[in-house]
């Protein structure tokens, strides 16, 4: 075994733990960056004299960047050692903030938010896989929602801290707390994160034929459904807490914050059951519950307390669900197990898109209040989706066990 893998291998429960809550920071610094921006628009569009909507493509080209970067850029990349990936990846979402907060107009700003954006796609990919690659397996479904307890954190924490910094300042500055944050991360990963090789026999192509593993086109597919299910309710969150709920300003601020603290517990809970489960068996126990706990929402949303318990469970149950696909994921891909991930984060963002258009289409219709029911169909599809690719899984292990007539090459697609 080389120094380098041997570098990468699995580490003592507390020695990876730190490490891995060292990842948890940078993704902390990614979800306040990304959540971040919309609360900063209104002083951002006054300063640089842009229109709501012109202001609002900030945050467009950030999330669509992402979704298409994440699964090339890994790619390219396959061959790194993840460490110095990581680093190098740190230090330019560190730069492309900067620029945010210096950016004397709105192209460079647009460009800023696409260097922060492809930066940070790589980054939640890549930081999974060293978390799994440092931890034992035992442990693993543990490290991957540490990591994404970070992004939890960020929009109970993160967000909050980031629109008082633009509130007491400037938005400027709050790009440049995100920036400090990576840098901040950038160091503690170079002290603190081993080397892990990359993987150096796989060109591009081959890599981004990973989408032809068995059960990834289904396992993407439930990954968007998902997505669906919540964002089609949390991009209208807002409105329906004002319009239904009737709660004020400083009621919907402390029911966010409720949403976040159910969030990190969800996130962690299912790290857990990620180590003791079939994750395939608990996925499909937690979206399950999740289609109930929106369907409830509904009748939930028409009270204060009623929001309250609800946007708590809610944000429990929806985030247990990741590290079971992630999980899930990671032993689907094998060795492409990462390119699986960037391919996930890119399904992420089209359910988030798919989420907003179908949120739209029931707002322009007048019938906003409904918008947790629909949330609740499409977990209903997700659960669909992955009862389908999970049978396809069945029948060719079955077939694989029986004799076979020929030794030609199975087809990979599902």
């Amino acid at each position: 075994m080389s120094q380098q893998a041997a570098a990468g291998a699995p580490e003592p429960g507390r020695a990876s733990a730190a490490k891995v809550w060292l990842l948890a920071l940078g993704m902390f610094a990614i979800g306040t960056d990304l959540f971040i921006v919309s609360g900063l628009l209104p002083a951002l569009g006054g300063e640089l004299h842009l229109s709501t909507a012109a202001a609002g493509q900030t945050v467009t080209v950030f999330a669509i960047t992402y979704a298409v970067a994440a699964p090339v850029l890994a790619s390219v990349t396959s061959r790194l050692d993840r460490r110095t990936l990581l680093l190098a990846v740190l230090i330019v979402f560190a730069a492309g903030n900067a620029l945010s907060a210096v950016a004397p107009d709105y192209a460079v700003l647009l460009l800023s938010r696409v260097v922060a954006g492809a930066s940070a796609a790589l980054y939640a990919s890549t930081a999974s896989v060293v978390a799994a690659r440092i931890t034992a397996p035992e442990r693993r479904g543990r490290a991957l929602a540490i990591v994404y307890a970070g992004m939890t954190s960020a929009i109970a924490l993160g967000v909050p801290i980031g629109s008082a910094i633009g509130e007491l300042s400037s938005w400027r500055r709050a790009f440049g707390f995100v920036a400090l944050l990576a840098l901040v991360t950038a160091l503690g990963a170079a002290a603190g994160i081993p080397s892990v090789a990359g993987n150096p026999g796989l060109g591009v192509r081959e890599r981004l034929a990973a989408v032809r593993i068995k059960r990834a086109p289904t396992a993407m597919l439930t990954t968007t459904l998902w997505v669906v299910g919540t964002f089609v309710v949390y991009t209208y969150l807002g409105t329906l807490l004002e319009k239904v709920s009737g709660a004020s300003g400083a009621d919907q601020t402390w029911l966010l914050l409720l949403f976040g603290a159910g969030s990190f517990a969800g996130v962690m809970a299912g790290g857990r059951l990620a180590d003791r489960a079939d994750p395939t068996r608990g996925l499909a126990g937690t979206v399950a519950v999740l289609a109930v706990v929106l369907a409830a929402l509904g009748p939930a949303l028409h009270s204060v307390a009623g929001a309250a318990v609800g946007l708590t469970v809610w944000g429990l149950v929806h985030w247990a669900s990741f590290p079971l696909i992630q999980h899930r994921l990671l032993s689907i891909g094998g060795k492409n197990g990462d390119m699986l991930l960037a391919l996930n984060n890119s399904a992420v963002y089209v359910g988030q898109t798919a989420a907003a258009v179908v949120g739209g289409l029931f707002a322009g219709a007048g019938l906003l209040g409904r918008l947790p029911l629909a949330g609740a169909g499409f977990e209903v599809l997700a659960l669909v989706a992955l009862a389908l690719g999970a049978r396809a899984a069945g029948r060719a292990e079955k077939g694989a066990g029986a004799p076979q007539p020929s030794a030609g090459p199975a087809d990979s697609r599902c």
